[in-house]
């Protein structure tokens, strides 16, 4: 699989099933996330422990239900659903608290881990939805061994698609004003 076609394959899965991934694609994935363009530091932080998972999980929906954002309220309060949508795996990508571009490298970082998951025929979200959680509950992040003074920018879920998948958009389209100065 070529660049062209992995961007062109991947999807923003919100359904996986429980299926581990192996290490040897997890590490590939995560060494992609590594060589993303960057100007700064950041931390790649990959959470597989069932039992931290689900807390972040359950912190982060009750996060969103409290938020005061019409859509974060809406989507939470649909049935059965989850934040973390079952994922196998979350990468949460942190960065010093006082990074300028730290959003912006974790995000290149982010895009890398994915379209190497697509190539690798392994689905994959980006989210920020754990920063909620997070900011809510901060011992949190001790427990996830992120270090002090790092500010979560976004994550990666990363697993097997589901067969059935009630969250996401199954008519993808590309999106984006073009415009040519020659």
């Amino acid at each position: 699989m070529d660049v062209r076609e992995a961007i062109a394959k991947r999807k923003s899965v919100r359904a996986y099933v429980d299926r581990p991934l192996s290490d040897e694609d997890l590490k590939t994935i995560v060494e992609a996330g590594r060589w993303a363009p960057n100007s700064g530091p950041f931390l790649i932080t990959v959470l597989r422990r069932p039992d931290l998972k689900q807390r972040l999980d359950e912190v982060t929906h009750r996060a969103m239900l409290e938020s005061g954002v019409e859509f974060l309220q809406m989507r939470a309060s649909l049935p059965g659903y989850r934040p973390l949508y079952g994922a196998p795996v979350v990468v949460l990508l942190t960065t010093p608290s006082d990074a300028p571009r730290g959003p912006k490298d974790c995000a290149l970082s982010a895009a890398n881990m994915i379209l190497q998951a697509t190539e690798l025929g392994i689905s994959s979200c980006f989210i920020a939805s754990p920063g909620l959680g997070l900011a809510a509950q901060p011992e949190l992040a001790t427990e996830l061994g992120l270090p002090e003074g790092h500010a979560f920018q976004c994550a990666v879920l990363l697993g097997y698609p589901a067969d059935r998948d009630p969250y996401s958009n199954p008519d993808r389209q590309p999106k984006g004003a073009v415009n040519y100065v020659d």
